[in-house]
């Protein structure tokens, strides 16, 4: 009998001794994609893929390549040198006294950072007041781009701001049991801004309801903190922890610009010292091999902390 078939405009005959299937999809059969119609979505993937590709990817395994191979003093590979490179890095005290320099200093100052971030935060929040100066004066921190450079002039022994005020002349970059907490001292300052403004955004999405609640059954300003607040702002706070865990393994500029490296090695973190070996030492192998290394130990930093998200994130 003549039905009509679903994309063609004209009457077609469908047999009887088809099956079921076969007469639903012959009335519902589409016409082919064009070549073009399919690579379509790709194309519009390009500039991001040529983009990673260029400054990700690339990277990643020429680094990789280099970490493995025999490289000269002008960066260019000569034989493959297997993991002669890793055995080096391993064996060196120099690597295992950065990598635990770089722990300390990560264990001081991530806690620091998110507790100054949230304690302004619970400052400035006023929900009564849509707009205040004191969240601009918080923020202020990152519209500074030369901050490392402050705080040099700040802890200069000789003509400082803080040996003018204090009266005394103290070398707090020149000793080598203050160094790295002037460097700790100046990166909680210049995150303090990002930190704050997670932190007040996330005190935003706390219901007001939950303060009035607690608030009539007696409960103080510290208690809906601990009970009420830092719970509902985990999810930021995790957030926070894993920004600035990795930010605090990545210090570079205010190592490079306050101390060098020193006084002796005790500011020598992991990245300062992955540039040291490239850039001052032209050891170009054995520092892909120590990027390598620094890759993978933030990767499992990374993958303990969303292990541990799952019992201390509460998702409303």
């Amino acid at each position: 009998s003549p039905t009509r078939c679903g994309m063609v405009q004209e009457y077609c005959i469908i047999p009887q001794y088809l099956s079921e299937r076969w007469r639903r999809a012959l009335k519902t059969s589409k016409p082919k994609k064009t070549f073009f119609e399919r690579i379509e979505p790709y194309l519009y993937l390009l500039p991001v893929l040529a983009v990673f590709g260029a400054f990700v990817y690339y990277p990643f395994v020429r680094t990789f390549t280099m970490s493995v191979s025999i490289v000269n003093s002008m960066g260019e590979i000569k034989r493959f040198a297997g993991l002669r490179n890793y055995a080096q890095l391993f064996s060196s005290s120099e690597f295992w006294n950065s990598l635990l320099l770089t722990f300390r200093y990560a264990i001081r100052i991530v806690p620091l950072q998110i507790l100054l971030g949230v304690v302004l935060a619970l400052l400035a929040d006023n929900r009564k007041k849509k707009s205040s100066p004191t969240r601009v004066i918080f923020a202020f921190p990152m519209a500074v781009s030369s901050a490392s450079i402050i705080w040099l002039l700040l802890f200069n022994a000789s003509t400082g701001l803080i040996n003018y005020v204090i009266r005394q002349q103290i070398a707090w970059l020149s000793d080598s049991r203050m160094a790295l907490n002037m460097i700790v001292i100046t990166t909680c300052w210049l995150t303090m801004g990002m930190n704050f403004i997670y932190s007040y955004s996330g005190l935003q999405t706390v219901s007001g309801d939950l303060y009035e609640s607690a608030s009539i059954e007696g409960a103080g300003y510290m208690r809906m903190v601990w009970h009420i607040t830092l719970p509902s702002i985990s999810p930021t706070l995790f957030f926070l922890l894993i920004t600035n865990t990795i930010g605090a393994f990545q210090t570079f500029t205010q190592v490079t610009l306050m101390t060098q490296g020193g006084p002796g090695s005790s500011t020598n973190v992991l990245a300062y010292a992955i540039y040291k070996s490239a850039f001052l030492s032209n050891r170009w192998g054995y520092a892909c091999a120590m990027s390598i290394v620094f890759m993978v130990i933030l990767l499992l930093i990374s993958l303990v902390q969303f292990a541990v998200e799952k019992k201390g994130v509460f998702y409303q």
